[in-house]
């Protein structure tokens, strides 16, 4: 905020983060990023890190070991993280509302588009945003059904490959 440590620097520089895109950014990540953690946290501890470690031993750099043998392995459990993220974050209402300052044009979501329209009695623009909120979400459902079969084929063959 404008009184915390860093607020008079932000005010000297003229960065603002609260009532501002940087403000829903954050907030929206602080309300979803417990979802890919969620996913990869279990496939990562079924995995074990003996593949990791050999990469280290065989002289692979910190990035190469991500990118090549842990990015590769947790790949749909990521992506199923991040799906559950997107719908939550099209949905998000609490945080995004204390943080946004509803600023038309600047730092309206649809969930508080929606809000300011049905408080403004205008139901059908109303129903509208929210029908397409609706439709965002049907299509969301359907790449976490595709994703969450990918992820469950993973984990079962991990389990598999580990009790081997």
């Amino acid at each position: 905020g404008a009184q915390g440590w860093f607020g008079p620097w932000l005010q000297e520089h003229d960065i603002r983060i609260i009532f501002a895109v940087p403000g829903i950014v954050l907030a929206t990540i602080f309300v979803t990023f417990p979802f890919v953690a969620r996913e990869l946290i279990p496939l990562m501890e079924a995995q074990g890190s003996e593949e990791e470690e050999a990469a280290v031993v065989l002289g692979a750099s910190g990035w190469q070991v991500f990118w090549y043998t842990t990015l590769p392995n947790i790949k749909w459990g990521l992506l199923y993280g991040v799906i559950l993220c997107n719908a939550r974050a099209m949905g998000e209402f609490g945080a995004v509302s204390v943080v946004s300052g509803h600023i038309r044009g600047q730092t309206n979501t649809m969930p508080l588009y929606v809000e300011i329209l049905y408080n403004e009695y205008n139901y059908a623009a109303a129903f509208a945003v929210a029908s397409l909120l609706a439709l965002l979400a049907i299509i969301t459902l359907a790449l976490k059904t595709l994703v969450e079969r990918q992820t469950r084929r993973q984990l079962q063959e991990v389990t598999e490959a580990s009790g081997e």
